[in-house]
């Protein structure tokens, strides 16, 4: 007779009137139920917790069914009766009746049949498991646990496998704990189940326990887990042990092996040894016809951006007469999208109606993407409304593609559409609606998506925090990001990204930095974006001390050859004043970009250098590059700081005529400037009346400046009329246009601009400046004389002027209001004499200094 053991960990569920109850197992229950007269304590009440839910089981009534009641069981049954029954039991799991297998054991038991000769146990679990319920697991495991028959590996392990399949990783973990015997099975359950729930690196330390502590030679099953985890994981060293393991084993030609090789090689970015294991089984008759492996091959290459590789191989895959499949075409529309050839995606969607698979969801989606990536959103928009195949995934995909092509007002129109048609919706809509949020910088939009976000319980989820996070900094909320942020119970890379990125773009730098460290402490190693955004915070200060600081960081972990840090870190010493760096880190990218060559372009352009923005413009039309907008911003401003008309004028001209770009506000600003700046005041004002964009204050503030300069009187009071109606309270340019007046001595109308400024209640912050000299930051406003070297400082301004008027530049006369603290002076002064770099620039008391951070915006190298 069986004896029951119970366990502290194991508990059995009741189903009494209607209630779910939860009672721990007690041995003294086995004593409490009689069957017929004879003593069956492995029996106890669990046959009649089978016969309750039995009774609620609604059978179909289908004549193909065996007949579970025609078998003439009689209280007299026999051992050959039980092992029928379970044989039986076990057609009725093989065929999916579930039900049916779980009602004749409970006519077993209800009949005596003896229960301690069932060797079905394994088939019952399975049974129990086909209700996708936790709780009915836990039933069954209680019942087996009375009956004394877990010291049966098979039985565990059936048990093991069904706790993994609904996600009860606590149950599973301790049951294998507690397994006095554990065979392979039991290993490759465990090893699966912590993969496919995400404990990556705990699937591989069961991996390495399981060889090294118990000497347990895995296989392809354990060897395909521990694989995918490493891909996931990225564990490239991992990865190659398994790599040996597999070969000594001489399991490498396993196709589903080779296959999983290939995915960690590329996922870690070892193309190299990817293409090793390719090739060298590729031509295997059983190997070469699985389409698996080339779609492998491809969409790693996509994913490593080896775009002519991908290619080669789907190109190779065609010509040995393979037909792709839905991923082969998934992968390759992906690779249209990367190159942005919308020649190719075209071909490729020809191609999918030929091969019948243009209906496919999947390939559906991945077209209308690649539409709204190459620039066609209308062929995009025509996929997704003929499609018949209209899923959330689609939705989706559309609803963030407009989003990101700077039509956001569609995106919230289409989720009305969605939240009509469905009337639910997911956390990957919300994800795009919110994008679509952050673009429009539509606060109220966003706070009702937000109200939705917490009625539909998705506020814990750490994507959706990261994107509210997102969204209410774009909309310059910085206090509602920062708490939603710290509401999420879980933060990640994304959320910790987004809350840094808003610091910087609201100018909050002081507290970017200390998200950033903060982010360090608690684990979450930044990537590539993390480190842009600090790049944007030293390029905002100007501070080369902390540039070099996030410099060194970055060689350390590894990240100087990411193009994107690269870009940064041109843009971040071009602004701290080091443009020699910027041009050092540009000549040794190994791969550049349109960005890589527009921020070495702004920089050289910034740093008065005409002539080598000019010839590295030729470089770049030679190395095959299509420049942008930004490319003739750049251009155009370097050729303002120069003075370059004629050539300002021609590139404006090879714009518009030769690449086909329409100007925009930013390069009719630049226009201005440089012939603002020039003299030519009549040719940039008739700019601004005929230009077919609406102009802001800052392209009229810049002509606004050039009359000061020029003196140019009547054209300035029409420039601040234009400026006055389009901002009232900018007190800049009212004192710009005071200090005109001042000039020529119309001392009324100096009076009467003070007074409308005294009387609007506006108020100027004085200039403030500050130098780093051997790491110590000096800090002085508008007029200051409290520095301990004041005189110095200012007999050394002195001779920078007279030099300065000796090669011929006449500098506007320093003017201090007193009442007002009212600077006008240039907002940058760059003087270079062979190791002295001397840089002066502006900026606004009521932004934070902080002396430990080093921060500061002049540099002098002496």
């Amino acid at each position: 007779m069986a004896v029951a053991r119970p366990l502290d960990f194991y508990s059995v569920h009741t189903y009494g009137h209607g209630l779910h109850q939860h009672n721990p197992l007690r041995p003294s229950e086995a004593l409490q139920y009689k069957l017929r007269g004879a003593s069956k304590p492995c029996l106890v009440s669990f046959s009649s917790k089978f016969h309750t839910f039995c009774s609620k089981v609604q059978f179909l009534q289908n004549p193909s069914r065996k007949s579970i009641f025609g078998r003439g069981l009689s209280r007299d049954s026999s051992l050959d009766e039980v092992l029928s029954a379970g044989q039986l039991i076990k057609e009725y799991v093989e065929d999916g009746n579930c039900e049916d297998a779980i009602t004749l054991y409970v006519k077993m038991l209800e009949f005596g049949l003896p229960v301690e000769e069932f060797r079905f146990f394994p088939c019952l679990i399975k049974a129990f498991g086909g209700f996708s319920d936790v709780g009915k697991a836990r039933e069954i495991h209680g019942h087996v646990l009375k009956l004394g028959v877990l010291d049966d590996v098979y039985d565990v392990n059936s048990l093991l496998g069904v706790y993994w399949k609904y996600g009860a990783i606590e149950d599973a973990v301790q049951m294998f704990e507690k397994m006095c015997k554990r065979d392979l099975v039991s290993w490759n359950t465990m090893i699966s189940g912590l993969c496919h729930s995400g404990d990556y690196m705990g699937s591989l330390r069961m991996f390495s326990r399981m060889i090294h502590d118990h000497w347990v030679l895995p296989n392809r099953v354990a060897c395909l887990s521990a694989l995918t985890s490493c891909s996931s994981v990225q564990s490239l060293v991992h990865g190659r042990e398994l790599h040996g393991f597999v070969m000594k084993r001489e399991i490498d030609t396993d196709q589903f092996l080779v296959s999983g090789l290939i995915d960690m090689y590329m996922k870690c970015g070892d193309v190299k040894n990817a293409e090793y294991v390719f090739r060298s089984i590729i031509n295997e008759e059983s190997i070469r016809g699985n389409p698996v492996i080339w779609n492998v091959m491809i969409s790693g290459y996509v994913f490593n951006g080896c775009l002519s590789h991908a290619v080669e191989v789907f190109l190779e895959m065609l010509s040995i007469g393979l037909s792709p499949d839905t991923s082969t075409m998934v992968a390759v529309i992906v690779l249209c999208s990367q190159m942005l050839d919308l020649a190719f995606g075209r071909q490729m969607h020809k191609f999918c109606f030929g091969i019948q698979l243009n209906n496919d969801a999947r390939v559906e989606t991945a077209l209308m993407d690649m539409y709204f990536k190459c620039g066609d959103s209308k062929a995009g928009l025509e996929i997704f409304q003929r499609s018949l195949n209209r899923n959330m995934v689609m939705w989706g995909a559309i609803i963030s593609n407009f989003a990101q092509s700077s039509r956001p007002d569609e995106a919230l129109n289409l989720f009305h559409s969605y939240i009509l048609e469905y009337g639910f919706v997911d956390s990957v809509i919300i994800l795009a609606v919110l994008r679509a949020c952050s673009s429009l910088t539509a606060k109220t939009r966003g706070v009702e998506i937000h109200g939705l976000v917490v009625k539909l319980g998705f506020d814990s989820d750490v994507f959706v925090g990261g994107a509210l996070v997102d969204m209410y900094a774009k909309c310059k909320d910085i206090e509602l990001a920062q708490k939603v942020f710290y509401r999420l119970p879980a933060r990640d890379l994304v959320s910790w990204n987004a809350l840094i990125s808003g610091y910087t773009q609201n100018e909050c730098l002081d507290e970017a930095l200390k998200a950033f460290l903060d982010m360090q402490f608690e684990k979450v190693r930044p990537n590539a974006v993390t480190i842009a955004s600090i790049l944007s915070v030293c390029a905002q200060l100007s501070v080369m001390m902390l540039c070099k600081e996030v410099h060194g960081y970055l060689l350390r972990k590894d990240f100087e050859s990411n193009i994107l840090v690269s870009n940064s870190l041109i843009t971040t010493y071009a602004k701290c004043g080091d443009i020699s760096s910027s041009w050092a880190i540009f000549e040794k990218m190994p791969e550049r970009n349109e960005v890589s060559w527009n921020s070495i372009l702004l920089g050289l352009g910034m740093h008065g250098h005409a002539d080598e923005t000019f010839g590295l413009f030729e470089r770049m039309e030679t190395a095959g590059m299509k420049p942008d907008h930004a490319t003739f911003t750049a251009l155009l401003s370097a050729c303002s700081h120069a003075g370059r008309v004629e050539e300002g004028l021609k590139y404006f001209k090879r714009m518009v005529q030769d690449y086909k770009i329409e100007p925009q506000l930013e390069q009719y600003t630049c226009m201005v400037d440089l012939l603002g700046r020039a003299g030519h005041l009549s040719h940039a004002y008739d700019i601004i009346l005929t230009m077919p964009c609406v102009p802001d204050d800052r392209i009229w503030g810049s002509l606004l400046g050039s009359c000061k300069i020029h003196g140019d009187e009547r054209l300035a009071e029409i420039v601040a009329d234009h400026i006055f109606e389009l901002d009232p309270t900018s007190i800049g340019y009212r004192t710009l246009l005071a200090n005109l007046y001042e000039d020529y001595g119309k001392w009324n109308e100096v009076t009467r601009i003070r007074s409308d400024i005294r009387g609007m209640g506006l108020k100027k912050t004085p200039g403030c400046s500050w130098i780093e000299v051997d790491s110590n930051v000096h800090i002085f406003t508008a007029g200051d004389q409290s520095h301990n070297q004041s005189d110095e400082i200012y007999t050394i301004i002195e001779s920078l002027t007279s030099e300065i008027r000796k090669a011929g530049y006449i500098p506007q006369p320093l003017t201090v209001s007193v009442g007002l603290d009212e600077v006008s002076n240039e907002n940058l002064i760059s003087f270079k004499d062979d190791d002295l770099l001397y840089s002066v620039a502006s900026r606004k008391n009521n932004q934070k200094v902080s002396t430990e951070m080093m921060i500061g915006s002049f540099s002098v190298n002496c």
